[in-house]
C-alpha cells in the first residue's frame, strides 16, 4: 500500500467495488457496499433506476475495466467476494430481481469465476 490513506480501503486492505458497467458506466470504490453501489449510480446520472454490481475484495488487486468490468488478480481470487447485483433508485438499494441478472445469479455466477480463476491460477504454479 502507498503511504497516502485511500479513503474507500478498510484496515485489511480490502475495499467494496461497484459498477454500473458499460461503456458509458460509471465505478466506485468505498468503505461499505450501499456507499459504493450508491456513489456508482450516482455517477451514472439522474436516470433511474440504475443495476450495479458490488464486490468486496484487496483494493490493490482489484479495480474497474474502461467497459465497467471486474479485474482482478487470480491469486487473490478466493479472497474476492460477490456481494450483488443491486437495483439502485433515487431513494432506495434493492436486490435484483430483473429477468435479465438477479441477485442470486449473480452471486453465484461470480462465487464459479472466482474460484474457477483461483484454482487455475494454484495449477499453474504446482506446474511451475
Amino acid at each position: 500500500m502507498t503511504d497516502c490513506a485511500k479513503d474507500w480501503v478498510l484496515p485489511n486492505g480490502f475495499t467494496y467495488i461497484a459498477s454500473t458497467a458499460g461503456h458509458y458506466g460509471s465505478w466506485a470504490k468505498a468503505l461499505d457496499p450501499l456507499t459504493a453501489a450508491r456513489n456508482a449510480a450516482n455517477y451514472n446520472g439522474s436516470s433511474y433506476p440504475h443495476f450495479v454490481s458490488v464486490w468486496y475484495g484487496p483494493d490493490e488487486t482489484s479495480h474497474v475495466t474502461d467497459m465497467g468490468g471486474l479485474s482482478y488478480a487470480s491469486e487473490s481470487a478466493d479472497k474476492m467476494v460477490p456481494v450483488g447485483f443491486f437495483e439502485v433508485r433515487k431513494n432506495s438499494i434493492k436486490p435484483s430481481k430483473d429477468k435479465r441478472c438477479t441477485h442470486l445469479e449473480f452471486v453465484e455466477e461470480w462465487l464459479r469465476y472466482f474460484d474457477r480463476s483461483h484454482q487455475q491460477w494454484v495449477k499453474h504454479q504446482q506446474e511451475q
